[in-house]
C-alpha cells in the first residue's frame, strides 16, 4: 500500500493539472451550478454540530445534547452520575451498551459481536400494543418528527417500538462501535442491516429483524446470509432485500447520566407505582413471547418501570442557593422570604431527568399571615423566557400549613392518539422544566415565607436498562464528579435466596469508585432487584460501603442461549437440529406431496439427486412461496442444470409450461399471473445476478416493462437492482435503468431510485447525467449519496465542491464515506488536502478505509 505521505509534489502538480483541467472541461460537460450542500435537514444539523467534533479519542460519539440539556443549577454538587454493573449493560451510551453486550456474551469474531448487539437490543426491548410506537408529542426530534426512534431513549426510557424502532435501536449500536448499519425497509416491514466481515474473510450485509426475532442461515451455520443471498440460498420473502438503503437518524443526543444538588435524589424501580407516560408494552401471547421467558428473568410480564426523584433543599444549611437555576430575586439572604412588603420575590429551580416525567408534585410547609399575602407558583417550558401561573395559594390557606400541590395535567399518550391540549403547562412528557416560587408580603415579610419545600417527580424507564444484580459477585462502578464535601449514597434493594428485602449501601465521595455486591442465589430467578437509589448529601468518612463482603464462587453471569437455538426463521427455515436427514429428503424426491412437506428442508440440504424434484415444484405448484423455494433449491443443488430451466421459467410469461399462481385475480383476467411472474422473475433475477448469467437480462428488461411491475411495488426495486448487476456493456440496460431515474412510468418508490442512481454509474451510462444531478439536489440521503457515487464513476466533476462539503459533515458518517468514494473516483487533486485532514480527524474505521482507497487513487497513474 502507498503512503499518503509520499510524492507531495507529485501531489501539488495533481491538484494544480486537475483545477485547470476543470477550468477547460467544466463549460463543456455542462457544469452544474454546485458549490455545496444546500438541502435543509442537511444545513439544520450542520448548524446543531456546529464546534462539535467526533475523534478516535472521544469516549462517546454523540451528538449535542438536546434534550434535557446538562444545565441544572447555579452550582450542582454531582454531575455526570451514573451507576453500572459488569454483570448487565451500560445503557447510558450506545457505544458502551454494544461494548458490554459483545464481552456479556463473550463475543470474539465479527458476527459474533453483530449477533451479540442484535440479541442485547432484543433483551431490553419489546413489541408495542395497540397504543402504537413510543411516541413524544412535546419532544420532537430535529425533524419535528414525535416518534422515538433514538436508541439511546429507546433502551432505557420506553423498552418499546415497532419493527422500525428496535432496529433503529440496533442499528445505532452497531455504528456507535464504528461499523456500518442502515434501517432497511421493503414491504412496509423493516429489519436492519449490519455490515460486517465474516469468517471468510468477506464483507457482507446482513439482515436481521429485530421485532420478529428473524435470522437466515447459511447452510454452513457459521454466518448468516448476506442481504442478497436471502434471494439466492434461502427465499426470505419481503419482496427481496437486496443492498439496504433509508438514511440515517440523528445521532443519539439524549444524555443518560444524572446531576444531582446536596438533597437530591433518584430511586428507581424494577417495578412501578402505575404512573406511566405511556404504557404501550404488548403482553400475553404474541409479539411478547417473541423472546422467551428465560431471556427476561425474573421481571415478567414485560411492564414499564418507574423511578421517583426528589428534591428536598436543606434551608437551614448554607449554600442551599446553588441549587437554583438563576440567583434568587428580592429574597432575603438564605431564606425563601421576601425582603420587602409589596414588591414580588422569586425562585427559581430546574429540573432535568433523562428519563420521561409521568407526574409531578410540590411539597409547602408556607408561614402566611393573611389572605392578602401571595404564594404562587409558575412553570416555564422554554427555558424561563416566559412564565405561566399554575398555582396559587387559596385564601383560606393561612397560618402555619403543610400542603401537596400538584402541578401535572396529563394527556392520553397513543402514537395516532389525540394531540396534546393546546396552551399544556405541565412537566408531562417533558424530560426538563423549570419551576418559580413567587412571594409577595402585603406587611412584614417574615409572614409570608416558605419553610420548607420539597419537590416530587415521578418518571418513566425501561426496567431492563437498569443495573441489575446477578448470583455471586457483582463489581459496581460508580463514575462522575463530586464536588468536595458532598457524597454519593448508592443503595440497592433486592430480594434473593438469603432473605427479602436485603439492602447494600455505597458512600461515594471520590468517582470512580468500584466495590462489589454479594448475592445469594444460583439462578438469574433468585434475585429480584427492587429499587435501586442515589442521593447526594454530605460527605465523611470517605469511599465506603455496607456490608462489606463477597462469596467464593460467584454464579455465571446469565447466558443467552445459543442464537440459532432461539431465533425464528423467515418462511420457517429449520434450525439445523431440525433439518430432515439427507437419506430422508432424497427417500422423498419420488413423493410429490411428501417432497413438498419438507422443501424448506430440502433447500437446506441441496444435492444433485434433488433437482427434478424442485423443477416439478418450480413449474408446476401454484403456490408462491414454494415455487419461489424451489427455483432456489434448483439453483443450490445443480447450477449448470437450472441455468436453462430458470432461462425457460423467466421467458414463460403467460403461463403455458409455468403454474403462476392467479393471486388476487379471482376472474381469471391475467394480472395475477403477471404479477406472479415478475416476482418470479425478480428472484430468478438475483439468482442470475450472483451467477453472472447475462442471457437472463432480456427477460428481466420484460420484467421492469411489465405493467404489474409497477412503480410502487416491493419486488420491482430488486428487478432494478439486478438489472443494474447484469447490464454492463448492454445500451439495452442503461437506457432502461435512466428511464427509472427519469421517472417516464409516474413516481418510482425512492428505494428504487436509490439503486438505479448506483446502476447508472456502474453501467457508465452518462445519459444518465442529468437525472443523476437532480437527485443529488433532493433531500432524501441514500438517493444523495448514491447519485454522488455515479456521478463520480461517470467523471461529472461539477460535484466537486459539494462532496468537499460533505467531506466535513460532522453529523453523518455516510456523507464523509461517499464524498471520499466519489472524489476517489473523480481523481479530484484539488480534494488532496482536505481527504489528508480529514483521515487524521475520522474516528469511524470504515470511513477512513474509503478515505485512504481515495488517496490511493490520487497516488496513482
Amino acid at each position: 500500500m502507498m503512503s499518503h505521505n509520499k510524492h507531495p509534489g507529485y501531489r501539488a502538480a495533481l491538484a494544480i493539472l486537475a483545477i485547470a483541467l476543470l477550468a477547460i472541461l467544466g463549460p463543456a460537460q455542462g457544469k452544474h451550478p454546485s458549490v455545496g450542500e444546500k438541502e435543509p435537514y442537511y444545513l439544520k444539523l450542520k448548524e446543531i454540530w456546529t464546534d462539535t467534533g467526533l475523534s478516535r479519542e472521544s469516549e462517546y460519539w454523540r451528538a449535542p445534547e438536546r434534550t434535557p440539556g446538562n444545565f441544572l443549577s447555579l452550582d450542582p454538587e454531582v454531575t455526570d452520575v451514573w451507576v453500572s454493573c459488569d454483570r448487565w449493560p451500560d445503557g447510558s451510551d450506545a457505544r458502551r451498551f454494544g461494548m458490554d453486550a459483545i464481552r456479556l456474551s463473550g463475543a470474539r469474531t465479527e458476527h459474533e459481536k453483530a449477533l451479540a448487539v442484535y440479541r442485547w437490543v432484543r433483551r431490553w426491548m419489546i413489541y408495542n400494543d395497540s397504543n402504537g410506537s413510543s411516541i413524544e408529542h412535546l419532544n420532537p426530534g430535529p425533524a419535528g418528527h414525535a416518534v422515538v426512534h433514538q436508541a439511546d431513549k429507546l433502551l432505557n426510557v420506553y423498552g418499546v417500538h415497532w419493527c422500525g424502532g428496535q432496529a433503529r435501536a440496533v442499528e445505532q449500536v452497531w455504528r456507535a462501535l464504528g461499523y456500518r448499519a442502515e434501517k432497511v425497509i421493503r414491504g412496509s416491514h423493516t429489519i436492519v442491516g449490519l455490515h460486517y466481515r465474516d469468517y471468510d474473510g468477506i464483507e457482507r450485509w446482513h439482515g436481521l429483524d429485530v421485532s420478529h426475532s428473524n435470522v437466515a442461515w447459511h447452510d454452513s451455520y457459521r454466518r448468516l446470509l448476506s442481504l442478497d443471498e436471502l434471494s439466492t440460498q434461502w427465499y426470505a420473502g419481503y419482496f427481496q432485500y437486496g443492498l439496504p438503503g433509508n438514511g440515517h437518524l440523528y445521532f443519539n443526543d439524549h444524555r443518560m447520566e444524572l446531576h444531582l444538588r446536596r438533597g437530591e435524589r433518584l430511586e428507581r424501580l424494577w417495578g412501578n407505582v402505575g404512573k406511566p407516560y405511556q404504557d404501550n408494552a404488548a403482553r400475553g401471547k404474541g409479539m411478547a413471547k417473541r423472546v422467551p421467558d428465560s431471556e427476561r428473568g425474573p421481571y415478567l410480564p414485560f411492564t414499564y418501570g418507574n423511578g421517583i426523584w426528589c428534591y428536598a433543599p436543606d434551608l437551614g444549611r448554607p449554600g442551599w442557593e446553588k441549587g437554583l437555576a438563576e440567583p434568587a430575586v428580592n429574597m432575603g439572604p438564605g431564606r425563601l422570604q421576601p425582603t420587602e412588603a409589596g414588591r414580588p420575590a422569586a425562585a427559581v429551580w430546574r429540573f432535568r431527568s433523562p428519563y420521561i416525567i409521568s407526574d409531578a408534585a410540590v411539597k409547602l410547609r408556607l408561614r402566611r399571615r393573611t389572605a392578602e399575602d401571595r404564594v404562587r407558583l409558575l412553570f416555564s417550558l422554554d427555558e424561563g423566557k416566559s412564565w405561566n401561573a399554575i398555582w396559587q395559594a387559596p385564601d383560606e390557606l393561612i397560618g402555619n400549613p403543610e400542603i401537596t400541590v400538584p402541578i401535572c395535567p396529563k394527556f392520553e399518550v397513543s402514537e395516532k392518539g389525540p394531540k396534546p391540549p393546546a396552551g399544556l403547562q405541565s412537566p408531562f412528557g417533558r424530560y426538563a422544566y423549570r419551576l418559580k416560587l413567587e412571594l409577595t408580603a402585603s406587611g412584614d415579610p417574615g409572614d409570608c415565607r416558605v419553610e420548607d419545600i420539597e419537590f416530587e417527580n415521578t418518571v418513566q424507564l425501561n426496567i431492563y436498562s437498569l443495573p441489575q444484580l446477578h448470583p455471586g459477585n457483582n463489581t459496581i462502578t460508580v463514575r462522575g464528579r463530586i464536588d468536595p464535601g458532598t457524597a454519593l449514597r448508592v443503595t440497592y434493594v433486592w430480594d434473593d435466596a438469603a432473605g427479602k428485602e436485603r439492602q447494600h449501601v455505597a458512600m461515594v465521595e471520590k468517582a470512580p469508585y468500584t466495590y462489589e455486591i454479594a448475592t445469594a442465589g444460583t439462578g438469574w430467578e433468585d434475585i429480584v432487584c427492587r429499587s435501586i437509589t442515589i442521593e447526594a448529601v454530605m460527605a465523611g468518612g470517605g469511599n465506603r460501603v455496607e456490608p462489606a463482603g463477597s462469596v467464593s464462587k460467584p454464579a455465571p453471569a446469565p447466558e443467552l442461549s445459543p442464537v440459532e437455538k432461539t431465533m425464528g426463521r423467515w418462511n420457517g427455515q429449520p434450525l439445523q437440529e431440525q433439518l430432515p436427514s439427507l437419506d430422508a429428503v432424497l427417500a422423498a424426491v419420488g413423493n410429490g406431496q411428501r417432497f413438498k412437506r419438507m422443501v424448506r428442508g430440502a433447500v437446506m440440504r441441496a444435492d444433485p439427486r434433488m433437482f427434478e424434484a424442485f423443477k416439478s415444484m418450480a413449474y408446476g405448484d401454484p403456490s408462491p412461496n414454494d415455487k419461489l423455494l424451489a427455483f432456489v433449491g434448483m439453483y443450490r443443488a445443480d447450477p449448470g442444470k437450472a441455468r436453462p430451466v430458470l432461462l425457460d421459467i423467466l421467458g414463460d410469461r403467460e403461463g403455458r409450461r409455468v403454474t403462476w399462481s392467479k393471486g388476487k385475480d379471482k376472474k381469471g383476467l391475467g394480472w395475477g399471473r403477471e404479477l406472479s411472474w415478475c416476482e418470479g422473475g425478480t428472484v430468478i433475477g438475483y439468482i442470475a445476478a450472483e451467477a453472472g448469467w447475462d442471457e437472463f437480462l432480456p427477460g428481466l428488461l420484460k420484467v421492469l416493462a411489465s405493467d404489474q411491475c409497477k412503480s410502487g411495488w416491493g419486488p420491482r426495486y430488486g428487478t432494478v437492482r439486478v438489472i443494474g448487476r447484469l447490464g454492463k456493456g448492454r445500451p439495452e440496460a442503461a437506457e432502461a435503468i435512466r428511464g427509472v431515474l427519469e421517472q417516464k412510468r409516474g413516481k418510482e418508490h425512492g428505494d428504487t431510485l436509490i439503486v438505479a442512481a448506483l446502476a447508472a454509474g456502474v453501467l457508465g451510462d452518462k445519459g444518465s447525467i442529468a437525472a443523476l444531478r437532480r437527485h443529488l439536489d433532493g433531500e432524501y440521503w441514500p438517493l444523495k449519496h448514491n447519485a454522488a457515487i455515479s456521478l463520480g464513476l461517470l467523471g461529472d466533476r461539477s460535484i466537486v465542491p459539494r462532496m468537499l462539503d460533505w467531506l466535513e459533515a460532522p453529523f453523518d458518517e455516510n456523507f464523509r464515506a461517499y464524498a471520499a468514494e466519489a472524489l476517489g473516483h473523480l481523481r479530484a487533486g484539488e480534494a488532496l488536502p482536505k481527504l489528508e485532514k480529514a483521515l487524521v480527524r475520522e474516528p469511524v474505521p470504515w470511513v477512513r478505509q474509503k478515505i485512504e482507497e481515495a488517496l490511493e487513487k490520487m497516488d496513482g497513474p
